[in-house]
């Protein structure tokens, strides 16, 4: 069967979500990745690519189907892109996904979501800071109470940097509408530092990467500076989640999810 790759926004058209014997019967996985989430799925003239959409291409040929992507939106927080996109559907139609990528995998965060099963992690996340390797002798906390630091405004590293150390970084926090915008002010001399997850700031800084100091940044554990990615599928459909667990599995073993980060130049952590 010649494959068939459908690139789908939020409300072009409805679809519904399937079990995997439906899935099989149709022929294509329907796939939600995040839009404008660069290195995992993203618009570069026109095309939407990125980490997890090649990894849904995978998936869908592993269980032999067509794979049909859907970009959707972010809410204003995981439970809204959970309840829009996998088990009941936006109001404004767009209809359900068979499976959503970039979902937290952890214990508190799966029994809180019983309209979903959560499962399936191949990726672990991390907030990093970032400064240049000139300010590399700086120890950190003293280089965030003595320069700009640049975040993604209303993230966790915003949250955080505004109310660490009883709110002493907060003056000198710059917020930006995303992790890019925030990279590229630095770049520009407007920041000194960003905080913000690893892959997106590897993504932002392309082939600059090895001229800047990577950090790991200590939070409290109610703030997880460190969190596991996986995919979640609607409540009752096990086989369906045990039939992308195989495939996962294949492409791990393969090598292959190791080549797709390798791909986008960005660092791959096993979760």
């Amino acid at each position: 069967m010649k494959l068939i790759i459908v690139i789908i926004l939020l409300g072009v058209f409805s679809q519904q979500a399937f079990s995997y014997p439906d899935v099989k019967e149709k022929g294509y996985l329907r796939i939600a990745v995040y839009k404008n989430y660069a290195p995992f799925s993203y618009r570069e003239k026109g095309k939407l690519q990125g980490i997890e959409v090649d990894l849904g291409k995978l998936l869908a040929s592993k269980l032999g189907v067509d794979p049909l992507i859907w970009a959707i939106g972010a809410d204003e927080n995981m439970e809204d892109d959970l309840r829009n996109t996998i088990w009941k559907g936006h109001y404004l139609g767009g209809g359900t996904a068979d499976v959503m990528l970039h979902v937290p995998v952890h214990k508190d965060f799966v029994e809180n979501n019983g309209h979903v099963l959560i499962d399936n992690a191949y990726f672990t996340e991390q907030i990093v800071a970032i400064r240049h390797n000139s300010y590399a002798s700086i120890p950190l906390l003293k280089l965030f109470g003595n320069n700009k630091i640049g975040v993604e405004l209303d993230t966790l590293s915003d949250f955080y940097l505004v109310g660490a150390q009883g709110g002493i970084f907060s003056d000198n926090v710059l917020h930006y509408a995303g992790v890019s915008e925030a990279v590229q002010a630095m770049l520009n001399g407007d920041v000194t530092s960003v905080v913000a997850p690893r892959s997106q700031i590897e993504s932002a800084l392309s082939g600059l990467r090895n001229e800047y100091l990577f950090s790991d940044v200590t939070m409290p554990l109610s703030y997880q500076a460190k969190w596991v990615v996986g995919m979640a599928v609607k409540d009752g459909r096990h086989e369906l989640m045990f039939e992308l667990k195989k495939a996962l599995n294949d492409i791990k073993v393969s090598g292959e999810l190791a080549n797709l980060f390798k791909k986008y130049n960005i660092s791959y952590s096993k979760p």
